[in-house]
């Protein structure tokens, strides 16, 4: 089982223990009229996440770790937990279970709300 965790720095910490990948740097969807009171599970922000410069990168990391290590735990993490970290997370959940894996998702800020 693979866990993946979507978070928030600003809500604390990250999740222990996870390979932790900031979001941060990634264009924010926040600052985008027609996004920022989506969040990332919605298919709109999920694109316009996976568009950002430096996604890819970020991303090919976080599945190399999530498919190479035993019981790996996968934590993305953005300012506020909404858009970057839950996209991400969403995105590299779907790709895994496309490729067989079995993935549990928790997007710690999305249950608070």
């Amino acid at each position: 089982m693979i866990r993946i965790t979507s978070f928030g720095f600003r809500a604390g910490g990250a999740p222990a223990p996870a390979f932790v990948f900031d979001c941060r740097g990634l264009k924010n969807p926040h600052f985008e009229p027609a996004l920022r009171d989506l969040d990332g599970t919605s298919p709109a922000v999920k694109t316009f996440v996976e568009k950002s410069q430096g996604f890819n990168d970020l991303y090919a990391q976080a599945k190399f770790h999530a498919i190479t290590y035993a019981e790996p735990h996968v934590a993305f993490g953005c300012f506020g937990g909404r858009h970057r970290s839950v996209a991400s997370a969403e995105l590299l959940a779907e790709d895994l279970r496309l490729h067989g894996y079995q993935v549990e998702v928790t997007h710690r800020e999305l249950a608070k709300a």
